[in-house]
């Protein structure tokens, strides 16, 4: 590394420090006063393009060191957006590789000041970078790989552009990689953008303005909302200034790209009535070493009282399911076993009153979609973590699938004695075979099968928080998260993984 980046390194190790008092300098913006829409496009490239440009490689994993890294029980390790890998910084970066949140293949792979530019670069795994591949950012219907952060996979027939295959970040992410894309392509919308009909380019259209194709920046749009600028974005955009001497500006004006795309295209820009970034917002903690133990459904949102599903008023999206037989009291559990899914470890007690209080930690707990003229039905463990969707296409076989597709739908029928779940009239019904015990659709008669739903005055419309005198609250990426903007998600609150439906 040369003398000179080590002095600019160093300074921008001091402008970390003091972020939490850093401000944007004077001037910097005075030139989006009063613009909309593609004037106020061109005059954030104007403040913002010029930058110092630093050499791609060993000079780039040294700025790194400053912008993307993280502590984990007291030792640096590398922030990674692509994997929940952990690797330590002073051992180096094996595995893993700078990643060009916007492909550089998308500009025909030209080593220019935008293949360098830290504001889009980040260290990431390696077999995530290459699973990803140049693929466009997307809405990932039907997954093809994915390892809890990264997702790959086919969009839905008629989004993305058409685009084949799309790459999805987790969600805690997605504002992080949309305001990289906005920086991007405002400040190097002037580049000889490859435009053959590939995946490369679906989501920009090689014009100055929009730049973005709508589907692309109305999706962008979204993700910048639901994920606002946090205190690692914040944090990294003024470690950024302090080596290239420029900044995002869509994360110092959070609502910029509104101004620009969204909502806000008619009102002029003022700086003046721009509400900053919530400096609270974001507080990372050290991350927890491997996976949070799942806590015991008596700790969750699942306790109380699970009641028998009698008629088809009682199906719903917004409850909480599960699948019991009645005469042996077994239930359907969360893990698959080959081509069937287990029964639990443990009995069900059902009272006189046809209710269940208690619930084995193993069991399935399910939540029905909506699919076509029936029902997907979508598998949790009693932590929250998706296990997929039921899924069976032939008669003794089922499974669990990562999206719904052939082999979902079903059709519910609840009864006074039953529950019938229909996959087909060649696949059969879903039943539950006791001399091997398992739950699978059969054409012939086993056990029949019965829903119970978690009952409403127990928890099943309200949010219920772990008891404390102060609820402190972090996404699964290690955010702090203000408890009045939680959205549907898993969290940790006081060291405890909840759900929030």
């Amino acid at each position: 590394m040369t003398s000179n980046l080590r002095t600019i390194m160093a300074s921008a190790a001091i402008s970390t420090l003091l972020v939490a008092s850093a401000a944007i300098p004077e001037g910097y913006y005075n030139g989006l006063e009063g613009k909309t829409r593609e004037q106020l496009k061109e005059a954030v490239k104007q403040a913002a393009r010029e930058h110092t440009a630093i050499a791609y490689g060993d000079d780039t994993w040294e700025a790194f060191s400053v912008t993307d890294v993280r502590l984990l029980d007291g030792e640096q390790i590398w922030w990674d957006m692509y994997s929940n890998n952990v690797v330590y910084v002073e051992r180096g970066h094996s595995g893993m590789n700078i990643e060009h949140s916007i492909a550089n293949s998308w500009w025909g792979g030209i080593k220019n000041d935008a293949y360098k530019d830290i504001h889009h670069l980040n260290p990431a795994d390696a077999t995530a970078n290459n699973r990803k591949s140049n693929f466009p950012l997307g809405i990932v219907d039907r997954v093809s790989w994915e390892n809890g952060v990264t997702f790959v996979g086919k969009p839905k027939a008629g989004t993305c552009g058409g685009a084949t295959n799309v790459y999805e970040p987790i969600d805690c992410y997605k504002g992080d990689f949309a305001r990289a894309f906005f920086y991007l392509f405002t400040i190097y919308d002037d580049i000889s953008w490859a435009m053959e009909q590939t995946d490369r380019n679906f989501m920009f259209d090689g014009s100055s303005y929009p730049a973005l194709r709508p589907w692309a920046y109305e999706m962008l749009l979204e993700w910048s909302r639901l994920d606002p600028v946090d205190r690692k974005e914040t944090e990294r955009n003024e470690a950024i200034y302090g080596i290239q001497h420029n900044r995002n500006p869509f994360i110092d004006f959070p609502e910029l790209a509104e101004y620009i795309w969204g909502n806000r295209t008619d009102t002029p820009f003022l700086a003046s009535e721009q509400s900053p970034a919530d400096p609270d917002y974001g507080i990372y903690p050290e991350p927890e070493t491997g996976t949070p133990d799942p806590v015991e459904p008596g700790d969750t949102d699942l306790n109380g009282l699970w009641e028998y599903v009698a008629d088809a008023s009682m199906l719903a999206e917004e409850r909480d399911y599960i699948l019991v037989t009645p005469n042996r009291l077994y239930a359907m559990s969360s893990s698959v076993s080959g081509k069937y899914v287990a029964a639990t470890a443990g009995m069900i007690s059902i009272s006189d009153e046809n209710t269940i209080s208690s619930i084995p930690s193993d069991i399935a707990v399910l939540r029905l979609e909506e699919q076509g003229d029936g029902w997907a039905i979508h598998v949790y463990d009693t932590a929250g973590v998706s296990k997929g969707y039921l899924n069976a296409t032939t008669a003794k076989s089922m499974n669990f699938a990562s999206s719904t597709g052939a082999g979902t739908t079903v059709t519910i029928t609840p009864t006074e004695e039953k529950t019938l779940i229909e996959f087909g009239e060649t696949v059969g019904t879903l039943q539950y075979n006791a001399s091997n015990p398992r739950f699978v659709p059969y054409t012939s008669n086993q056990q029949p099968v019965c829903l119970y739903r978690l009952a409403p005055s127990t928890g099943a419309d309200e949010i219920r928080y772990p008891d404390a005198e102060e609820e402190i609250w972090y996404d699964l990426c290690g955010r702090r998260v203000d408890p009045e903007r939680i959205l549907p998600g898993i969290y940790i609150c006081n060291g405890r993984k909840v759900v929030i439906r």
